[in-house]
């Protein structure tokens, strides 16, 4: 998205995502867990379990993952929403390749650094060559197997962004001509055969644009509703209680396991009604006292990529030397949470050096073309 297009709560809702899939997977290698805090609660201290509740929501917070997909859509679509738009799609391709490939191969190779110290110093078992060339290839997702590289399985989402960019021009035009109707039949029924081949026993395609599709497009969707300022018609008492029902279904289908798909419909409409009503209440969050928790997201969310490409195997890695250092996993949360700190601060070293240099490079290629 050009500066000129930028709108200030993107940042914060980036930032708000990547914090929660942050809370979701510091629970892998830096805690002990609820399950073992209950059954053996002589082990532990007041100050763990008392802090142990802290992670109530944690388990929820996977599918923040959604609120980014729908973030790719509107960033993506927004500055084509403008009257007469006439994307070029040569240098849209060139700078989606510069903005996501360069930096995930990066993350790649760290990632698999930290992957082999592991394997070579306590024995780590994601270590896995095949599975890195399949990663690099961005074929992770696909047949004959699912290849996902366990030391950062977070980068199964690249692929997907890859074929979002690479569905975006089918989109652009269907939307420029009044056609999104249409456009989101068509998705819901690849869609809906995703779901039916789930059923069957195939499930890859769960974790492509087959099934996703339709989240990123309602983002390029509400792109448009907000540029022509038709967000703002919606009113609060329709709007909360909305959200509310929909984060209410939410909560029990994760809670009571309900099928996957059922599941992410239900937090796709959680985030779609969070998305709406913080471009739709701009003015509103500005005047929150609590200006310095959200500047604090707004960085996160100017780091996100980086962060959200490096932070699992940086986690895995700090779970290591804990428990080589301390003999366990973490029992109090808080020490848990700590570690988010480093964490940060490594992210933001890597958007500094990686990210930010190949963007700057990549944005100085296009101005002498």
């Amino acid at each position: 998205m050009k500066s000129s297009d930028r709108v200030p709560v993107i940042d914060l809702l980036r930032g708000l995502s990547c914090l929660g899939i942050l809370l979701y997977h510091v629970r892998i290698d830096l805690w002990v867990g609820w399950w073992q805090i209950q059954h053996f609660p002589d082990d532990f201290s007041s100050l763990s379990k008392a802090t142990a509740w802290l992670s109530i929501p944690t388990p929820f917070l996977g599918y923040a993952i959604l609120l980014f997909f729908l973030i790719s859509g509107f960033c993506i679509h927004y500055p084509n929403t403008l009257p007469n738009a006439n994307p070029k799609w040569k240098t849209y391709f060139f700078r989606r390749f510069w903005r996501i490939y360069p930096p995930y191969l990066v993350a790649l190779i760290l990632t698999s650094c930290i992957s082999y110290f592991c394997h070579i110093e306590w024995g780590d078992r994601t270590w896995d060559p095949e599975r890195i060339l399949r990663v690099a290839t961005l074929t992770q997702n696909y047949p004959p197997e699912v290849g996902q590289f366990l030391s950062n399985p977070s980068l199964w989402t690249i692929p997907l962004e890859a074929e979002f960019y690479l569905l975006y021009p089918l989109a652009f035009c269907l939307f420029a001509k009044l056609r999104s109707w249409n456009l989101g039949l068509f998705a819901s029924l690849l869609c809906a055969l995703s779901i039916y081949l789930n059923y069957q026993g195939i499930s890859w395609p769960s974790f492509t644009s087959l099934f996703l599709w339709p989240t990123w497009l309602l983002g390029a969707w509400v792109a448009q509703l907000h540029r022509d300022g038709k967000l703002l018609s919606i009113p609060l008492f329709l709007l909360l209680p909305a959200g509310g029902i929909s984060l209410a279904l939410a909560l029990a289908s994760r809670l009571y396991n309900w099928d996957p798909w059922i599941q992410y419909f239900l937090w796709s409409d959680f985030y779609l009604f969070l998305f709406i009503f913080c471009l739709g209440h701009q003015q509103w969050l500005a005047n929150l006292p609590i200006q310095k928790v959200l500047n604090g997201l707004a960085w996160l969310g100017k780091i996100s990529f980086s962060l959200y490409l490096v932070h699992f195997p940086l986690l895995k890695l700090f779970g290591y030397l804990h428990r080589s250092y301390f003999g366990g996993k973490p029992a109090n949360f808080l020490v848990s949470l700590a570690y988010l700190i480093p964490v940060c601060f490594l992210a933001w070293l890597f958007f500094l050096l990686v990210e930010r240099p190949i963007h700057q490079r990549s944005r100085n290629r296009l101005r002498k073309t």
